[in-house]
């Protein structure tokens, strides 16, 4: 990963060191600040990482979508979930409900990559 190239192509014009949307959901777990870069879903990990302690929780989904995985993700108990899609990261909180979704859709049929649940360390 080159990160010239990450900054360059960034769709943030006020801080190209951060991706809006993952600048979003670090901002709504408040560890922003926590890092320097924010591009790739390893860098919201790792600054979420900061605060809380941060495991996936795919096979709990049980549905490789957004959609259907937001009723199976309530019986996880985790305090919130980072859900990563093609090319974009969102937050759902406990219930599985969207907290930040820059991208939001009605209904949710994007494939997720990843899901990882934030619990307090």
């Amino acid at each position: 990963m080159n990160r010239q190239v990450k900054k360059a192509n960034s769709n943030n014009p006020d801080n190209p060191n951060q991706n809006i949307c993952a600048m979003r959901v670090c901002q709504a777990l408040g560890v922003a600040d926590q890092v320097r870069y924010l591009h790739t879903i390893s860098d919201v990990k790792r600054a979420a990482g900061k605060r809380f302690s941060v495991r996936s929780v795919k096979s709990a989904a049980k549905s490789n979508t957004v959609g259907g995985a937001r009723s199976n993700l309530k019986a996880v108990g985790a305090l919130a979930y980072i859900v990563h899609v093609e090319g974009h990261v969102l937050l759902l909180n406990a219930d599985g409900e969207s907290v930040v979704d820059t991208d939001a859709r009605k209904r949710d049929r994007r494939k997720m990559l990843g899901v990882w649940g934030v619990y307090a360390k």
